[in-house]
């Protein structure tokens, strides 16, 4: 961020919490510095840590040994190529999700966004595009919005809205088991055209990584090079993709 853009948000960040204050969405008190979103920074200090090291070497698992692969990048059901994950899934994030998902605190996507990008600033990602993981149609209307789409808008990065599609409306996978969420995903999704680049998938949460790993098929049958994964946070004891 240069000095000049800087000098505007000093100047304007205590007009902006003067006429439409923010309180924090986990603590309840005065978000000051409009800019930063609904999250006061001992919040935001506090709750968006890191995942546990060491992790998955390819996959970024955690509870994996320093330079391993887990088990499922060795049994070849991990179909992406490399991923990460930004955060630990603490029970401050999942309610930070929640809200960003369900409540129409869009304004969440600004220190998740910040915490996305470090993460992929960090790590050796190659991306040509990104593209974030879509919602049907249905569920988009509703919604009024992608969550991931507001993620991916933060990286900086060309974004590929309307590469891949969600053709059928999957529904909530909430307590479903691995097999069950790779089930329920088969044929979810097409591509439109060839991709014949290297792509980022962007999402919020990755739990089996049912999700993830069939949209890599779709993508890689459409030629797509190399498919790598950013997510917010890794959920769940059984996070081995399937």
């Amino acid at each position: 961020m240069g000095p000049a853009r800087r000098t505007r948000y000093r100047v304007l960040d205590p007009i902006l919490d003067l006429l439409f204050p923010v309180d924090c969405v986990l603590c309840d008190r005065r978000a000051s510095g409009w800019r930063r979103g609904p999250l006061c920074p001992t919040c935001e200090t506090a709750a968006l840590v890191g995942p546990a090291s060491p992790v998955c070497e390819r996959c970024g698992l955690p509870g994996v040994a320093a330079g391993g692969v887990c088990a499922a990048c060795l049994t070849g059901r991990t179909r992406y190529d490399f991923g990460r994950a930004a955060l630990a899934f603490n029970d401050p994030v999942r309610q930070l999700v929640h809200e960003f998902k369900y409540n129409d605190r869009v304004s969440l996507a600004r220190p998740l966004g910040r915490r996305l990008k470090g993460c992929l600033e960090r790590h050796p990602f190659g991306p040509d595009c990104v593209v974030p993981v879509p919602l049907h149609p249905r569920r988009q209307r509703g919604r009024g919005y992608n969550q991931a789409e507001l993620l991916a808008a933060r990286l900086g990065l060309p974004i590929e809205r309307g590469v891949v599609r969600r053709r059928r409306d999957t529904g909530s996978q909430t307590g479903m088991t691995r097999h069950q969420r790779v089930v329920n995903m088969r044929g979810a999704f097409e591509c439109r055209g060839r991709v014949e680049r290297s792509v980022l998938l962007v999402d919020d949460i990755q739990t089996t990584g049912a999700t993830l790993n069939e949209l890599t098929r779709v993508l890689k049958r459409h030629g797509a090079r190399r498919v790598e994964v950013l997510t917010l946070a890794r959920a769940g004891g059984d996070s081995n993709p399937a």
